[in-house]
């Protein structure tokens, strides 16, 4: 098709005439709305500079060095919540007072913690001290296996049992057989 042909055509129909293959004989051009196409475009952009923006967050999670085991298992699990976001965490002690005298306590907190979540994360930074803090960086395994859920089935069962106090068998919401036991 000529040239203004083509011209004509997309002024017809209210499109613009794009040229697609410039180096070839003859050059190759499309009818699109451009203006909808460059949109789209950097809408796509927008997106994917979003996408790769969480996968670089860095998120941070604090401890102290008098920290009880739970609490450690309940931070455990945010750390691992935020690898499986694909952000990198930042687990950091921060010592109060006389606790910097004895950093071995926070160095075992945070190994405790870097054990927890050890399939699903790699140690970018080794543990170091930052003025009154001992910090160390996980970052998330690439291709990492998805999580084990938590609860088993004896703890579910636990969950769905009701006790009573006057020694009667303890029923159960499953369709398993009451268990004669006192409680």
């Amino acid at each position: 098709m000529r040239r203004n042909e083509a011209l004509n055509l997309a002024q017809d129909m209210g499109l613009d005439l794009v040229e697609v293959g410039p180096d070839q004989n003859p050059p190759v051009v499309r009818l699109m709305d451009y203006g909808k196409f460059k949109f789209d475009q950097s809408k796509r952009a927008k997106e994917a500079r979003k996408a790769s923006r969480a996968t670089s967050q860095l998120k941070k999670v604090r401890l102290t060095a008098k920290i009880a085991d739970n609490d450690v298992a309940q931070k455990t699990k945010r750390v691992l919540k935020f690898l499986q976001d694909g952000a990198k965490v930042q687990v950091f002690v921060r010592f109060r007072g006389r606790e910097q005298a004895h950093p071995e306590i926070a160095m075992d907190v945070l190994r405790r913690v870097a054990k927890g979540v050890a399939e699903y994360a790699r140690l970018e930074q080794k543990p170091i001290m930052e003025g009154r803090m001992l910090s160390m960086l996980l970052a998330p395994r690439t291709g990492q296996p998805q999580p084990r859920p938590s609860n088993d089935a004896a703890s579910a069962d636990r969950r769905h049992r009701r006790h009573r106090d006057n020694g009667a068998p303890v029923e159960t919401r499953d369709s398993e057989p009451a268990v004669a036991q006192t409680v």
